[in-house]
């Protein structure tokens, strides 16, 4: 299980690891109360971890999407979006919100939709919602989770 996580956590580090060694990402990793908060969802066959996502449980039926990875070998074939999608498909009750550290044409090609720029809480990361279920208007905007 442990290297699972370590493989897990290893998608990211290209975009949060920062200047650390992988080594201090990972205990970093192994570390993080954040990480033990949420429940880890992964796209993979019998042998292979392809992508990951961990969820959060907000408030109001509302979960938080986070750190969504894919190893980068399997990168830009789709994995991400087919993880995310299917997650999506099984939580059609729930308001789902994420922060995108990256280009957030990303995630509206799913379907995700970005909070007004008036109402971002951070310059360096774009919150978003989808749609399904957000009135935007009384959208809480959470703090980073």
């Amino acid at each position: 299980m442990r290297a699972e996580f370590q493989q897990i956590y290893m998608m990211g580090y290209d975009t949060w690891g920062k200047d650390e060694t992988k080594e201090a990402y990972l205990a970093e990793c192994q570390g993080s109360t954040k990480y033990q908060r949420g429940t880890w969802w992964v796209l993979s066959d019998k042998r292979t971890l392809f992508s990951s996502l961990i969820v959060y449980n907000l408030e109001d039926h509302c979960l938080g999407i986070g750190s969504v990875a894919t190893d980068p070998i399997y990168r830009h074939k789709g994995n991400a979006s087919l993880l995310l999608k299917a997650f999506i498909a099984t939580h059609s009750d729930d308001k789902l919100l994420l922060f995108s550290d990256i280009d957030p044409a990303f995630y509206e090609k799913i379907g995700f939709k970005k909070v007004l720029k008036g109402r971002q809480p951070y310059q360096e990361t774009t919150l978003m919602y989808y749609p399904q279920n957000v009135v935007v208007k009384d959208l809480q905007i959470p703090n980073y989770f």
